[in-house]
């Protein structure tokens, strides 16, 4: 058996792949060494592997003159189709129940990520499951009403954004594979692998994770280590599934091949790494950062959209902000009367008319007792005098604070 080591980028149809760089148990490939027959086993190979062994008797060989370069990409690879949804998620509670457990179990998660990094810090071999059972309850709550755990994202520490920022991709998510009508098993690949994606930037220099200004080409390059590093700490942990590791691995790719580290595009990135892509930017934009303010969930959702099929999948954009809403949970809104509110619950049939908390009445003074109003049921009831969203408010506008409202 003659046998070369080559870049995943580098594998072409009629080789024989004979070792991966990693076990083969941590793949979905069936066969240990096969001929590479079809586009779905070069994604494949370029999602789960850095190199490969080939065996040059069993198939092609590459030319010396190509084994310094990628193989071209193709001019479009397609996505599989979303998947069919196999569960229908209905909203089992109300937030005004869901928000108290909401609470409580977004603290446990919070205070284990805060362990998990620091054990990571010290150069101590972390233990991944011990975050399971924090997560299992996560996923539990956000499956009967995701809305309880939106609207805590919006209580945002500004010191804490590296662990918040785990937990909040992990929570949109979750909220992400309920919408798309995942299975349970599948739901919780994609919290875990959400969770840990951005867990290498522990090894990041924190000067260069909160520089205020434009990093530098070499300071950009280190901080994309973090994917290496990400995936360094989780293939030491034999919990960990493939499509954890596979999300891990693709969460800065991009739909038009312009992401890192491999450039991949459409269909060769996995549907965990397109989902993390989209949740990652978003929950990073609407957060306040060291060299950007937070921007409004709405504005946010308009900035995704514009990218649809050059950095997102179009499909998928629609399906996120299906999820979250045209105004999300959390998002400041004045209405048609002039009043401001705050968007507390979402109305899956009419995603323009969700349940909100009105703060300020039309002359923008604060009531002593904020109302709760579900839009939708007004609309209905009172056709004649339809109120609406005129539009939505910066964060803090009139110096209102989400946390006055959810804790």
């Amino acid at each position: 058996m003659l046998q070369m080591k080559i870049a995943a980028n580098q594998v072409a149809k009629g080789m024989y792949v004979a070792n991966l760089d990693r076990p083969w148990g941590e793949t979905p490939f069936p066969f240990q060494g096969f001929v590479v027959e079809k586009e779905s086993e070069l994604r494949g190979l370029l999602t789960y592997c850095s190199h490969v062994f080939i065996d040059v008797e069993k198939g092609i060989s590459p030319s010396s003159s190509d084994l310094g370069k990628p193989a071209p990409l193709p001019a479009n690879t397609p996505p599989a189709p979303l998947p069919k949804p196999s569960v229908i998620y209905e909203k089992e509670t109300p937030i005004e129940y869901e928000l108290k457990i909401a609470k409580e179990v977004r603290d446990a998660v919070c205070g284990k990520v805060i362990e998990f990094m620091d054990e990571i810090r010290s150069g101590k071999t972390p233990n991944i499951s011990s975050i399971k059972q924090a997560m299992s309850q996560m996923e539990q709550s956000i499956l009967r009403n995701p809305d309880a755990f939106m609207g805590l994202r919006q209580l945002k520490k500004k010191d804490a954004y590296s662990y918040m920022h785990c937990i909040d991709c992990s929570a949109l998510s979750v909220a992400f594979g309920r919408q798309l009508g995942l299975p349970a098993e599948q739901i919780h690949d994609l919290a875990m692998g959400a969770l840990l994606f951005d867990i290498g930037k522990t090894k990041i220099p924190e000067k260069l994770l909160k520089k205020p200004g434009k990093l530098t080409e070499e300071e950009f390059s280190t901080v994309k280590m973090h994917v290496e590093f990400s995936l360094g700490i989780v293939d030491a942990d034999k919990s960990t599934t493939p499509q954890m590791r596979a999300m891990i691995a693709t969460h800065h790719e991009r739909f038009n091949g312009t992401g890192y580290p491999k450039q991949l595009r459409g269909g060769q990135i996995p549907l965990h790494g397109r989902i993390a892509a989209i949740v990652d930017f978003y929950d990073a934009v609407t957060s306040g950062r060291p060299y950007s303010p937070a921007m409004s969930p709405h504005d946010a959702i308009k900035y995704l959209y514009k990218f649809r099929n050059t950095h997102y999948q179009d499909e998928l954009i629609e399906q996120f902000i299906q999820t979250i809403g045209a105004y999300p949970v959390g998002t400041l809104v004045q209405l048609s009367t002039g009043e401001v509110a705050i968007v507390i619950g979402q109305n899956q049939v009419r995603r323009l008319f969700p349940q909100i908390i009105v703060i300020l009445d039309e002359n923008q003074k604060s009531l002593a007792n904020p109302p709760t109003r579900d839009m939708m049921l007004d609309a209905n009831e009172d056709p004649d005098n339809l109120v609406t969203i005129k539009k939505s408010l910066e964060p803090g506008s009139y110096g209102i604070d989400p946390e006055d409202f959810y804790l």
